[in-house]
């Protein structure tokens, strides 16, 4: 029962409880781990299986420093995707607004495979040049 007092902690966990179960209607959801770079940052992933077959990712954080705080010279961070027996491939940058916050939606015809988001000096780089601040492996099955 909630009383005028704790009024707000019982919107914010009825907030929560429903939030979490509207996040989770895209599929697949699951916390990322984040690097001891990165320890109040928070990351999901969920997936949903498109109209083609292939997968739809998305990607979540929160309470994410940005980019120059982790490395030296990073502008941005990237996600990658790489599929078992498969070399890391780029599927975009993740902006972090003022808030510490980004996402980024994205589609992989693999099942399987491992996301990953490092800080990078430009979007466009061709393989990660610092070590991973998130990272989740994930099977779509």
């Amino acid at each position: 029962m909630c009383f005028p007092r704790t009024l707000r902690r019982c919107l914010a966990l009825f907030l929560v409880t429903f939030g979490a179960i509207g996040a989770g209607c895209a599929g697949n959801e699951q916390m990322m781990a984040a690097s001891g770079e990165t320890p109040a940052a928070q990351g999901s992933v969920a997936t949903e299986t498109g109209d083609n077959g292939n997968t739809v990712v998305h990607v979540r954080v929160k309470h994410l420093a940005p980019p120059e705080r982790i490395a030296p010279g990073a502008t941005t961070y990237v996600v990658w995707v790489q599929a078992i027996g498969n070399s890391v491939q780029s599927v975009g940058a993740l902006n972090v607004d003022d808030d510490l916050a980004g996402k980024l939606d994205f589609v992989t015809p693999h099942r399987v495979f491992r996301v990953v988001i490092t800080p990078e000096t430009q979007a466009t780089v061709a393989s990660p040049s610092h070590r991973a601040v998130f990272t989740a492996d994930v099977d779509v099955h």
